[in-house]
């Protein structure tokens, strides 16, 4: 079963990839830094991602992603940049592989001319969804990383999102409310 699901993981992939336009010049990688907000405990914290925007041929420019991101929550009774010390605080420290769809809501016209690449949209909303391992109960579950955006200019962006991680019984699932800022290249 699991060989199966692989197999048609990697089919739709490579399916999305041949689909897409591989001379589209925009800015195809984003990393980020947001603050965040743990909501089960009350506590501050750090999350970072890297962002792989795929090229696309729609006139709406609307792009499916991957994206890698981490967050960190400094513990209540140590120092903050303490990450999967096997227990030793209360940190909570998660990293996460998702797919997703950004959906640009509209375009501020950076284009230099009516046949380049729609790319430089100044809000989009994007949704976001795969695995994630918990360091804290080491365990992995399901997350879910819905993000509103905007551009102020063709490089950076703001964001504000709510990132969930869901680890089943027996484990409590964690939610943060992000915000923060973005780079494209």
């Amino acid at each position: 079963m699991k060989a199966i699901l692989i197999g048609a993981a990697a089919m739709l992939a490579q399916s999305l990839l041949f689909a897409q336009d591989k001379q589209d010049p925009s800015h195809r990688f984003a990393i980020g830094l947001l603050g965040h907000y743990h909501t089960e405990n009350y506590r501050l914290g750090l999350s970072g991602h890297f962002k792989w925007l795929l090229p696309t041929n729609h006139a709406s420019g609307d792009r499916f992603l991957f994206s890698a991101k981490a967050t960190h929550t400094g513990p209540a009774d140590g120092p903050f940049f303490t990450a999967f010390d096997n227990g030793k605080y209360d940190n909570i420290s998660s990293v996460y592989l998702m797919v997703g769809h950004r959906v640009n809501l509209f375009d501020k016209g950076w284009r230099s001319a009516t046949t380049a690449p729609i790319s430089n949209n100044a809000a989009y909303l994007e949704f976001n969804a795969g695995g994630a391992y918990n360091g804290l109960h080491r365990r992995f579950g399901v997350a879910l990383n819905p993000v509103i955006g905007y551009a102020f200019n063709q490089r950076f962006e703001l964001n504000f999102a709510y990132q969930a991680l869901l680890v089943g019984s027996g484990s409590p699932s964690q939610s943060y409310l992000e915000a923060g800022f973005g780079y494209r290249f």
